[in-house]
């Protein structure tokens, strides 16, 4: 069920410039703006002008929520319309699940069947919202015909992956509404994580009169939407610029302060920037080091570094003599300064990998990475010597032990000057730590990823996000039947402890499972070489508050608001 989903480093290092961060832990600001300091309430009234000014570097592929993959059209969809839930942040910015288009929710004791009561509430038209409109969003999600890129996410509802397959016809499928405000959803076991999904744009309400009104062009205007979200987009010019406004319909309108949101859609970075300098923008994500240092300069601006829940890797084939062996991986991913590669590749902008799930990921109210081991870490302390480790492993099959006669190749999914530099630099690391003869070829992204479903290719490199709040969205991608990264790599326990881990509801258990997994994956048999994690820096006027920080966070700009523009 699993869809292949590659990411093109091509886009991966396109600056994600859609001001999805904020600036740091909030203040306490009440209704009227003013903000609370030490006991006293110091006045400190909102602009009479509640607007923001933002930019996006590429349009929404589509704002069909069923049919969108990109992050774009996820970022505008998450202000139109309502989630049953939104991923939110308290004063500690942490992430808080609050309700949103679900009032409240219960479950049964063994929690496989989840009970939604639909708030009252309007579309942007003032028809009601009810609970088959969300039935209605996850049905046409998981509808073959709809072919949805992230169905995959909804595998733990009852008979979803039939469904999706065709097997078996969507009144099977285990979402119904109960009544116009009730709807009920069976999963298939227990799943710890099943709360993540439901403010995932697959699970968006959509109106079925609408969508069959419009059929294809559903989502491609904005006369084929209607929104049930803190704002409406009132003027969409492809390519150039879409202007978000505050729906007078939505059901917690009182707490939106801001009027409208004027994106512009820019892809080149001086023009970005230049306008981020002269404040026609009030917001963005900034990836040049010499703005950066610019930037950091000017006193009107927040500085905001934001490491994404995202892994860039090397994976082998396993499938090849070569990479066939333990220890030869092992050299590979060792010979590799992260350190190094981070500061002269990228700037010193991104940060070193040790591990196989990223930063900002939770495993119950921890974030993983603060409470498991770093395998990467663990890995190099035992094996001070990677070139005696691939030494071993030419041995093990039985091949000349010399590793200066050992020619191995790295495909890079890209032609571009930055994928030329860092392929380069990455064989001069390999030539020196290991002694080997390394090339580097490069190809286009689609011909690469042909190459990589054919197993036709030795190292190849890519990056992947995790999708949703838990370390499974990352972890299952490298069980024996996802499909999703092709290593040809399969382990029995491996696959056992995911399982155990998307049943298991306790976080302590998990947290084991987990652990035990991505050892087995780096340390034991070094399928993957995660090289770092990017961090992104965004600069925003002091001005603007309230916006969301944390990188999974849905709020979005319904708390925002100006405050001495």
């Amino acid at each position: 069920m699993r869809f292949k989903k590659y990411l093109s480093l091509t886009i991966v290092l396109v600056l994600i410039l859609t001001a999805l961060t904020g600036c740091g832990k909030k203040d306490a600001v009440n209704d009227t703006g003013s903000q609370e300091s030490e006991g006293q309430v110091v006045e400190k009234p909102l602009d009479s002008e509640q607007y923001l000014n933002l930019v996006m570097v590429a349009e929404p592929s589509t704002l069909d929520a069923s049919k969108g993959s990109d992050s774009y059209s996820n970022g505008i969809l998450n202000e139109v319309l309502e989630p049953l839930t939104r991923l939110e942040e308290d004063e500690d910015l942490k992430n808080v699940l609050r309700p949103a288009g679900a009032s409240e929710w219960t479950h049964n004791e063994d929690g496989t069947v989840w009970t939604f009561k639909i708030r009252d509430a309007k579309w942007s038209d003032g028809v009601a919202v009810r609970a088959q409109d969300y039935e209605y969003g996850i049905k046409r999600s998981l509808a073959q015909d709809t072919a949805a890129p992230y169905a995959y996410l909804l595998a733990p509802i009852k008979n979803a992956a039939e469904v999706n397959s065709g097997q078996l016809p969507l009144e099977e499928l285990g979402v119904k509404s109960l009544d116009d405000n009730t709807l009920e959803i069976t999963l298939e076991s227990p799943t710890p994580y099943f709360l993540q999904l439901t403010y995932q744009r697959v699970m968006m309400p959509q109106r079925q009169d609408v969508v069959e009104k419009h059929k294809d062009k559903y989502g491609s205007e904005i006369d084929t939407l209607v929104y049930n979200g803190p704002f409406t987009i009132t003027n969409w010019v492809h390519n150039s610029e879409i202007v978000l406004t505050k729906n007078d319909n939505y059901w917690d309108k009182d707490i939106v302060k801001l009027n409208s949101v004027n994106i512009k859609i820019l892809n080149d970075e001086n023009a970005i920037y230049n306008s981020l300098s002269n404040r026609s923008i009030d917001s963005s994500g900034v990836g040049k080091p010499e703005w950066i240092e610019k930037f950091k300069g000017n006193k009107d601006l927040n500085h905001i570094e934001v490491t994404n829940p995202q892994t860039f890797f090397k994976f082998f084939n396993t499938k090849d003599k070569v990479f066939s062996n333990a220890n030869v991986r092992k050299a590979f991913a060792l010979a590799i300064d992260r350190e190094e590669l981070a500061n002269v590749i990228f700037h010193g902008i991104n940060v070193p990998a040790y591990g196989w799930v990223s930063p900002n990921i939770s495993i119950g109210d921890e974030e993983f990475r603060s409470v498991s081991e770093e395998p990467i870490r663990k890995l190099a302390a035992d094996n001070p010597n990677p070139k005696a480790l691939l030494i071993k492993g030419l041995e093990e099959l039985g091949m000349d032990t010399d590793p200066s006669k050992l020619t191995v190749k790295m495909t890079l999914g890209s032609t571009d000057q930055w994928f030329r530099t860092y392929g380069e630099y990455v064989q001069q690391m390999y030539n020196k730590n290991l002694g080997v003869n390394f090339e580097v070829e490069f190809v286009e992204w689609p011909v690469f990823t042909s190459m990589a479903e054919k197993g036709e290719f030795q190292i190849g490199y890519m990056a992947w996000g995790a999708e949703f709040n838990d370390p499974i969205s990352l972890l299952s991608l490298l069980k024996s039947d996802a499909g999703s990264i092709q290593t040809g790599w399969s382990n029995e326990r491996y696959d056992e402890l995911i399982d155990l881990a998307s049943k298991e509801m306790d976080p302590k258990k998990r947290l084991e499972y987990f652990a035990e997994a991505e050892k087995i994956l780096l340390y034991d048999e070094a399928v993957l070489a995660p090289t770092v994690y990017p961090k992104y820096n965004i600069f925003r006027y002091k001005y603007v508050q309230n916006l969301g920080v944390t990188p999974f966070g849905t709020a979005g700009y319904k708390y925002g608001f100006t405050q001495g523009r």
